[in-house]
C-alpha cells in the first residue's frame, strides 16, 4: 500500500476540502489537536495530535506519520506552519514530506486564514500542481495549500487560523 496523505486540523470544513483535492486511491488520514469524538477515532482515519504549541509538536508529529505509514503531510494551522517548515528536513530523512512551503519563502507569502468557500485552491507539492485550475504551471519549489491573487500572479497560502 501506497504511503498516506495526512492532513491537520482534520475536523474542519477546510480540511475535508484539501482532501477532496487529492486524487480518490491516495489514502488520507486526519488529525488534530482538539477533542475527537470516539467515533471518529475509531473509524481508523483519524488520528489524535499534539497542539503546535507543545515542545514536542514536531516529534510527536514524526511519530505519528511513522506509526500510520503516512508519505506527505500537509499542516493546515497557521501556528503549524514555521514549525513544520524547519522540520522538512527532519521528515524528510524518514520519507516523509511536508506541505509547506520553506521558511524563507513562507517569510515572503501572503497568508489567508480560514479561506472562504468560493476561493480556487492550488495544491502544490515541490513547485509541481497536484490539483487545483492552473495544472499546467511550475511554482518554484512551493508546497502547501495556495490561491490565486486577484491578478493571478501571485499566490498565497491558506491556512486555519489556530
Amino acid at each position: 500500500m501506497a504511503g498516506a496523505v495526512l492532513i491537520t486540523w482534520g475536523t474542519r470544513p477546510f480540511a475535508q476540502r484539501v482532501a477532496k483535492l487529492l486524487p480518490a486511491a491516495q489514502p488520507v488520514l486526519f488529525c488534530a489537536a482538539d477533542e475527537l469524538p470516539e467515533v471518529l477515532l475509531r473509524a481508523g482515519n483519524y488520528l489524535r495530535a499534539p497542539r503546535a504549541d507543545s515542545p514536542a509538536f514536531v516529534h510527536e508529529m514524526l511519530r505519528i506519520c511513522l506509526d500510520n505509514n503516512v508519505e506527505n503531510l500537509i499542516p493546515l494551522g497557521s501556528n503549524e506552519l514555521y514549525a513544520m517548515a524547519e522540520a522538512r528536513q527532519l521528515f524528510s530523512e524518514y520519507g516523509i514530506a511536508i506541505w509547506v512551503p520553506e521558511v524563507i519563502d513562507l517569510a515572503e507569502l501572503a497568508v489567508i486564514e480560514n479561506p472562504p468557500r468560493q476561493l480556487p485552491l492550488l495544491l502544490l507539492h515541490k513547485g509541481n500542481t497536484v490539483t487545483g485550475a492552473r495544472e499546467d504551471e511550475q511554482y518554484d519549489t512551493l508546497s502547501g495549500v495556495f490561491t490565486p491573487s486577484d491578478s493571478g500572479d501571485e499566490l498565497a497560502l491558506c491556512c486555519i487560523a489556530d
